[in-house]
């Protein structure tokens, strides 16, 4: 075969029929099509995962009642080596116990509580009822009790 026969073999399919040039058309589209889906030229990161994953629910990490020093003072703070408490455990029990007849209070522990993405010193105090137990989280410095 020589160039004048491939010529000749260009000429001859150009004035062949409409569907063998459809047919040509089609399979290079597909063709496209298919290097375009499984493109081997380019990498692909392989990510899994779900990016609406839901938030771990906060618990308050409880940690044992600081020692108290007596302190004869008009001062209303309560110190414990280098921190200093507004509240002290037994006002922590005064101030659960308000809003909650007929419970009794355990002995107040130290801790910590994350509420909107703020992290609150707290008094966990635990209340007793019977059967039913509870906890009530008051604030160290303000003494408000806080809601989680």
């Amino acid at each position: 075969m020589n160039l004048g026969d491939l010529i000749e073999d260009i000429k001859d399919f150009w004035n062949d029929g409409w569907e063998k040039k459809a047919l040509i058309v089609m399979g290079v589209v597909v063709l496209i099509i298919l290097i375009y889906a499984f493109n081997p030229f380019q990498a692909k990161s392989n990510l899994t995962g779900n990016n609406d994953s839901p938030i771990p629910q906060t618990t308050p990490v409880l940690t044992p009642a600081p020692v108290t020093d007596t302190v004869n003072s008009s001062n209303s703070t309560n110190t414990t080596g280098n921190t200093t408490y507004l509240i002290s455990a037994d006002q922590a029990k005064r101030i659960a116990l308000q809003g909650n007849t007929g419970y009794t209070a355990g002995e107040p522990l130290q801790g910590t509580v994350v509420v909107n993405q703020t992290t609150i010193v707290v008094w966990i105090v635990p209340l007793s009822k019977l059967q039913s137990s509870k906890n009530v989280y008051v604030d160290v410095n303000t003494g408000k009790v806080v809601n989680i």
